[in-house]
């Protein structure tokens, strides 16, 4: 009964935000060519849902943005290491685009990050003095971090060699 609540009482907008995920991972498992501006979207996306949990689910502001640049940075890490190993991106002949080979890893980074960002969100609505904990602040900050920062760190490893092809050497 609990969990129908739950579902029927979320608002339309993260439902359409989790069929936006799903539609933009499953197109991630095709080779396509991708405008370098598309690159920020997601990351963006999860970047802002992460500041926007922290300033609005818990008390300790300060240290749960601690603890989200903290997940940033390791997530940023680990989504660089991934997107190194199993996204090898290459030039298109676009300018303007590159090519992503296809890979299950987006849709399951985007699927994990929504869950992820869910629980957290219903935990604070069925527990409410969860915001008022710092273990609870600490750890929410962490995960909204670490979940942005896989994103972050994906796409700089395509973005980056992109940005650098296009400087000319003076």
């Amino acid at each position: 009964m609990l969990v129908i609540a739950i579902i029927q009482h979320t608002p339309v907008w993260v439902w359409i935000l989790f069929i936006y995920l799903l539609s933009r991972g499953i197109k991630a498992l095709k080779t396509r060519e991708v405008p370098v501006g598309k690159l920020f979207l997601i990351p963006v996306l999860f970047l802002l849902w992460a500041i926007h949990g922290v300033f609005t689910e818990t008390h300790w502001t300060l240290a749960a943005l601690g603890a989200m640049l903290a997940g940033l940075l390791s997530g940023g890490l680990l989504g660089a290491m991934l997107g190194r190993r199993n996204r090898p991106t290459t030039q298109s002949s676009q300018p303007g685009t590159i090519i992503r080979p296809g890979s299950v890893l987006p849709l399951i980074f985007m699927v994990v990050t929504f869950i992820a960002k869910y629980v957290l969100s219903v935990s604070v609505i069925l527990q409410p003095a969860l915001i008022d904990s710092l273990t609870f602040n600490l750890a929410h900050g962490l995960i909204s971090g670490l979940t942005a920062g896989v994103f972050w760190g994906n796409m700089l490893v395509a973005f980056i060699p992109w940005y650098r092809s296009r400087i000319k050497p003076a």
